[in-house]
This record gives structure tokens, sequence and C-alpha cells, in this order.
């Protein structure tokens, strides 16, 4: 599809722009910029088949460049794919380990996963998401990154928040918007854009960040960011944000490319100077915005508090199974277990507290339970590393091909463990299981090449 601008985004942005317009028009022509991250959750996160040579300079694991879908690095949890602009929301929000922090927006899981790896799977994420579809996709991404800290939702903001009231210490809301920093990568975002359409989308944000000012913990941080040049929905968004909840807006560091944002587009209120900006036409990436916040830490509010999370007392059998499981299989116990009908689960936060909340997972899958068996759930294997498995078994490029389209394995050896984990080039991305000499193949079809 090729892309035709909108005449109203033209004549908008041609008074706003002035004489820069055409240098502006035309950066929307040209190709969208690509970018991926390394994950430092995994091991010897830097070893993969990947050009470094152009690295991103206000992140230490973002790199310019386009990776492969079906490559091991990717499917193992190595690699994400993400705009270079929208990295730069979880370096702003700065989240440190034992933190607890929410991605109110987060499909389909680019900033989550990059705040998960800042966190090294410790403290508490929660990563909400409206829709049920995208929600399944944000939690298929955090099980591929190997990441054990989060708990996926799928709620509204309103549901959320009467959850967990003055509760996170740190909330991104990187806002449904207009799209227009995306134009030049999604040229169906100019189908449905509008100036009617930009002030709904401004109305939205307004309510969406009213929610998310309810969990923030006084003194608590909170950025917003959107990936569209409006003003409607940028500046003054954030500006009315600030005063109605009578925020401390912060200042961002810029780095060369970045600009401040736009007092001429808000009646000259210069609070907005402290925002961020990225211009496709002046930085290498596409359109963002990011502005941040924190909250005033004298605000008398109570506050929810995340209790310590106790095992549930498993069934006898089950007990039984999932220990001959580990003993057989694994060099690595679990402290904190949650069995949910015939799953089993390492939960983040306690189930109790989550009665009102559609939880989509809550930390780490660890298997199901099937007549007289344990079976492993394959985001186990993702986030184990090779020295808690038993046995990984070390495929060559004409196995890692056959496994990875669904067959199994045959191998001259013999083996104690029955669940190896099977790995490429020295990256784990699936469970198999051992019998007469064939490893057979639990790689799961909707992954498979």
């Amino acid at each position: 599809m090729v892309l035709k601008l909108p005449e109203k985004f033209i004549n908008k942005y041609q008074k706003l722009l002035g004489t820069r317009y055409s240098k502006f028009e035309d950066a929307l022509f040209q190709e969208a910029i690509e970018g991926f991250r390394l994950n430092p959750l995994k091991e010897d996160y830097q070893d993969v088949d990947q050009n470094l040579d152009n690295p991103i300079t206000y992140s230490k694991i973002g790199f310019y460049g386009d990776i492969n879908g079906n490559s091991v690095d990717h499917i193992s949890g190595y690699l994400y794919g993400q705009d270079p602009s929208a990295m730069y929301v979880a370096e702003v929000l700065d989240v440190q380990p034992e933190e607890t922090v929410l991605d109110l927006c987060a499909a389909p899981g680019s900033k989550s996963t990059y705040l998960a790896s800042k966190m090294a799977n410790k403290g508490v994420l929660v990563a909400n998401e409206i829709n049920t579809a995208r929600s399944k996709i944000l939690s298929s991404n955090i099980e591929r990154m190997g990441i054990t800290n989060t708990v996926v939702t799928n709620n509204s903001p309103e549901q959320l928040a009467l959850n967990f009231p003055n509760y996170f210490d740190k909330i991104v809301v990187d806002a449904p918007c207009s799209g227009e920093g995306m134009f030049r990568k999604d040229h169906n975002a100019t189908q449905y854009w509008s100036p009617e359409y930009v002030e709904q989308c401004a109305t939205r944000q307004k309510d969406i960040l009213s929610e998310a000012y309810k969990m923030l913990k006084p003194g608590g941080t909170i950025v917003y960011s959107t990936c569209t040049f409006a003003p409607e929905e940028d500046e003054m968004t954030a500006l009315w944000f600030a005063d109605v909840f009578n925020l401390k807006i912060e200042n961002i560091e810029k780095f060369p490319g970045m600009e401040d944002g736009k007092p001429e587009w808000c009646d000259n209120d210069q609070r907005s100077l402290n925002f961020l900006r990225m211009f496709p036409d002046q930085f290498n990436g596409e359109g963002h915005f990011i502005s941040k916040f924190t909250k005033n830490a004298d605000d008398n509010l109570s506050s929810k508090t995340n209790p310590s999370v106790v095992s549930d007392s498993l069934d006898k059998s089950s007990e039984k199974l999932f220990n001959d499981f580990i003993s057989d299989n694994l060099n690595i116990s679990f402290s904190v277990l949650h069995q949910n009908r015939d799953n089993l689960e390492a939960p983040v936060l306690n189930t109790k507290d989550l009665n009102n909340i559609k939880v989509v997972r809550n930390g780490l899958r660890l298997g199901t339970f099937k007549k007289n068996r344990f079976e492993p759930n394959h985001a186990l294997a993702l986030a184990l590393k090779r020295n808690e498995f038993k046995k990984v078994i070390e495929l060559t490029n004409e196995q890692y091909l056959k496994f990875a389209h669904g067959e199994a394995i045959r191998i001259n050896e013999q083996l104690s463990s029955s669940w190896v984990g099977v790995s490429y080039n020295k990256k784990t991305f699936s469970w198999g299981k051992f019998s007469n000499n064939t490893v057979k193949n639990f790689f799961p079809k909707g992954l498979r090449l």
C-alpha cells in the first residue's frame, strides 16, 4: 500500500511546522527504521547471530537493524524487534529490581519485556491489556523472553484501579493514540485518521491517565507516551494531567536527534520544554512523545501492600508427580506454587488478591497434571538456565530444522532424564521427551516454522 497522507493532516502540520514541513513530509515517505534488543535475562545474551555494529546510544541492549523471526535467537527469546524510538520509554521510567511496576496499555509487549529485562526477574511487573486477543500476544512475548516476575492481566484501567489503589512504584502509560508517528511503518493508520479521531484519542487518554494516577504510590513515577505528533494528545494532555493531579513534571534527558516539547503548540506553556519529542526528519526512528511525572509524596493515601506469596496446598498425588518430575529432570526447586485445577504455576502475586482481575498469566507456568504424569509447560523451558536442566540435547543445523518443523529426533545415547531441554547454538528453545533413542517433539505447534 502506497502512503497517502490525509489532506487535513497535511494542512495541520504545514501550519504547525512552517518551513520545516517539507523536510518532515519527505521523512514520512522514507523507509521505517528497524531496531532490536538483546535480552539480558538469557545466558550469554550477547552471543547472537546478529550484527551488533550499530548500537543505539541511549540503550545498552538496543541496536539498529532487522531480525529473522524464524531464527533460534528469536524463538528462544534472545532477540526482540522494537522501534528505536519506543525503546527510550523504558529507559526514561528507569525501573529497578524489587519495585512494583505497571505497564497499563502493554500489548504487544515491547515495553513490558524491556522493563522486565531491567528488573532481572525481581519485584513485580503487571502488564495489562484491555483487548483479549492482544493480551494473549502480550502473554506469549512475556513467555518467549523467559520472564518470571510478570502478571499479565486483561482488564480496563477502571477495573485494575479498584484492585491496586496506590500500589505501584512506577507506571508507564503508552496510550492508544491516533498513530501519526507510525504512518510510514503502518500506512493503514492513515485510513482512520481524522481531526475528530485525534480529539477522541485525547479524551480516552485522559480517562486512562486518571485511572493510572489512582494506582501510583505517593512519591511514585509515571511516564506517559504516545506514537503521535498531535499536540492535543501530547503536550496538551500531559499538561492537563499535571494540572489536574498536581504532579511534578520531570525533565527528560535528550540524546542527539531528540527534541523538547513544543510550547508554541500549547499556549506557550514553557513547562512543555521538559517533555520529549522524536520526529523522523530529525531522529533515527519513528515519531514518539514522552513525558514524565512524580506524584506528591505527601499525599495522605492508604496504599495496598504486596503481601508475601505463599504456596497453596497441592493434593498428595499432584505433589508427588511434580516432585518426581523435578527430581528426575531438573536441578532446581520452586518455593512458591499455585495449582489451578490441573495447571501448576510459580505465582508472582497471591491469587486471592486477584479475584476481581482477569489474569492471563501469574508468574511462570510450570506445567499440567495429566493422567499419572506431570507435563512441563513451554514457558518453563524458556525460563530455565542450561545448568538447571539435568540434560540438554544440542542439535545440529539439520536436526534443528527438523525439530523446529515438528519432527522427532533420533539420538545414539541413553539418557537418565525423560524430559530434556532442546537447544541449538547453545540456546534452549523447547522441551523434548526421550524414549527409545528418540527425542519426541514438544515444540508448540503454533510456533513451528
